[in-house]
């Protein structure tokens, strides 16, 4: 009698055990990975005659992140095409995780914004936001295009690099923001 229960119990304790584990597997890498699609949308549009890169959280309300008004660099690079490339840049890093940070530093020797996933981001040509003018202050131009309490709120401090360098939590900047 006990072998007959035990040969029966045990093909279904193997096929429980073999689901639990499937389930358990293929479940740890969906829960794992971060989802960043869907919850907010950075584009470009006008308000009052001006070029701006909005983003429009989850919640709906809109809220300005950068307005494109200089007319430094040579053609193509107006305040329209600006507004439209970067943009798509800000929308593509933070789809793909890496708009977690925005930071400031040099990239060919030219000063730029860039974003990064931590603290420890780097400016280099595969995560440049956009570029300044040559010669800017990078700290002095963040400050002037972010805007000042929701910057103020995610500041992080950049003990590692040039003091004309500014980084920011770009996540809590967004939720400073106040939207329309």
């Amino acid at each position: 009698m006990t072998t007959k229960i035990s040969s029966q119990l045990f093909p279904r304790l193997t096929q429980i055990f073999a689901i639990a584990s499937l389930t358990a597997l293929t479940t740890i890498p969906v829960i794992s990975q971060p989802s960043y699609a869907g919850d907010t949308k950075f584009y470009c549009d006008t308000q009052n005659g001006k070029y701006f890169t909005f983003a429009k959280t989850e919640d709906r309300s809109k809220s300005q992140i950068i307005g494109w008004t200089s007319t430094d660099f040579p053609p193509p690079y107006n305040p329209k095409y600006r507004c439209q490339v970067v943009s798509e840049r800000f929308q593509r890093n933070y789809d793909n995780g890496t708009l977690k940070v925005i930071s400031t530093g040099i990239v060919n020797r030219q000063p730029v914004i860039c974003s990064g996933s931590n603290a420890n981001t780097v400016c280099n040509s595969s995560n440049l936001l956009f570029t300044l003018k040559s010669g800017a202050n990078r700290k002095a131009v963040a400050n002037r295009l972010f805007n000042d309490g929701a910057l103020a709120a995610g500041k992080i401090p950049n003990f590692n690099s040039n003091s004309e360098d500014i980084m920011f939590d770009f996540d809590i900047y967004l939720n400073n923001l106040q939207g329309e």
